[in-house]
């Protein structure tokens, strides 16, 4: 018998990569001249990053520097899970009909990654960044030799907390059940919605497009 659980809700995709600070003002400097507005100088720096590939490529170049993409920078930290606290549910199949249980009740084992691993990894003049995406879709889990009935208080959900990184979300890393870890794999997906970039300087401070003025 094997144990299946999918999540219901919304997923993200994050990475945390360095990018040169001469590389972000170029971008900034382009927004600045094409909208005399925070809000919309910020939206267009936003749209070059995760959208406008050709034109961050040829700043890039300019500077000596590779760029083919967000998901393609170099990462420091790549995940993708299910977005723990927006109304997540589980749908459970361990043979005996399906059930959906609300995460709330489960226990959680939580991890935060710290900003200062990361930050000791930027090189000379570059700033870390937080990028991503939230879709609507699902995530699966299963464990092929489960030996039933299924029992929720033994069922364990692995939560990675993104706080220390200026990040808001909560991403469910992984679950256990009876301490055996489900494989997982992503499902399908609809709609996407793009995380406003987030920049922190060598410091730990958040930084704003008026830091590379």
């Amino acid at each position: 018998m094997a144990l299946h659980i999918t999540t219901h809700g919304d997923i993200d995709q994050i990475i945390v990569t360095s990018l040169s600070r001469d590389f972000v003002r170029k971008i900034y400097r382009h927004c600045w001249g094409k909208n005399n507005t925070p809000y919309f100088a910020g939206n267009c720096f936003r749209g070059v990053l995760y959208f406008d590939e050709r034109l961050a490529a040829k700043y890039a170049e300019d500077l000596g520097l590779a760029w083919n993409g967000w998901l393609s920078a170099p990462k420091f930290l790549h995940r993708t899970g299910a977005c723990y606290e927006h109304g997540l549910t589980l749908g459970v199949d361990a043979g005996q009909g399906p059930r959906t249980l609300a995460v709330g009740g489960l226990a959680v084992v939580e991890e935060r990654p710290r900003l200062d691993d990361f930050l000791s990894r930027l090189g000379e003049n570059e700033v870390l960044c937080l990028l991503g995406a939230v879709d609507k879709g699902e995530m699966h889990f299963s464990l092929p030799d489960f030996e039933g009935p299924f029992d929720p208080e033994k069922l364990a959900v692995r939560v990675e907390r993104l706080t220390d990184l200026y990040c808001e979300e909560a991403l469910v890393a992984g679950l256990a059940y009876d301490g055996r870890t489900l494989s997982m794999e992503t499902g399908q997906s609809r709609g996407k919605n793009m995380i406003d970039p987030l920049l922190v300087g060598p410091d730990g401070k958040l930084l704003d497009m008026y830091d590379f003025a």
